[in-house]
């Protein structure tokens, strides 16, 4: 799943939304990880981060989706599902929320900003372009979903040319639509389990 995606997974907690952000780029084992600014609440975030990705890579449902694309872009697919899906959700976003997508994201926005400061060199990039491109309400548009896909082809050379997988991905957008709707309930379960456990 991308990122928009893993925010709505995180609850309402905005402290977990970031710190899910924050799961995208930091590695390794987390029980020394303390950086000043980061909350226990962000922790919670990061690991629930890598239950998703844990989570979706396994599961059947999203490797059916990626049997449509292995053909052509290999293990690329897999960062496509990710992408598709976030595209379907924010396509579909009434069904998934009771907020408007562009306070949804606003209010994802602000909170980041607010933590920017503590937040490592890694991600400083990311954020910036996230809240002054506003990723995901763009993600809602075949444009939006091209333009972050040749964004990953820059970042990761072996990628470039990915974006021309939107023909694809309109062309079908039925099958991952009915893909997505299937999965979604299950991995909202598993979030909503490992989240009710820890508190």
């Amino acid at each position: 799943m991308n990122f928009l995606a893993h925010t709505l997974l995180s609850g309402t907690n905005s402290d977990v939304q970031v710190g899910n952000l924050l799961g995208e780029f930091v590695k390794g084992r987390l029980e020394n990880y303390h950086p000043p600014g980061i909350t226990t609440d962000m922790l919670v975030g990061v690991r629930l981060h890598r239950i998703i990705d844990d989570f979706t890579d396994h599961h059947p449902i999203t490797r059916r989706s990626k049997s449509r694309l292995v053909d052509e872009y290999g293990l690329l697919s897999g960062i496509l599902v990710d992408m598709f899906y976030d595209y379907v959700l924010a396509r579909e976003w009434a069904t998934y929320s009771v907020l408007p997508l562009p306070l949804f994201a606003q209010q994802f926005y602000e909170a980041v900003d607010r933590y920017r400061p503590f937040l490592p060199a890694s991600m400083q990039s990311t954020v910036q372009s996230m809240i002054s491109r506003d990723w995901f309400t763009n993600y809602a548009t075949l444009e939006g979903i091209e333009w972050s896909l040749r964004g990953i082809g820059r970042r990761f050379p072996p990628a470039a040319g990915i974006e021309r997988s939107i023909t694809q991905l309109e062309r079908d957008y039925a099958f991952f639509k009915a893909d997505f709707e299937e999965f979604w309930p299950d991995l909202s379960q598993r979030c909503f389990d490992y989240l009710s456990s820890i508190n």
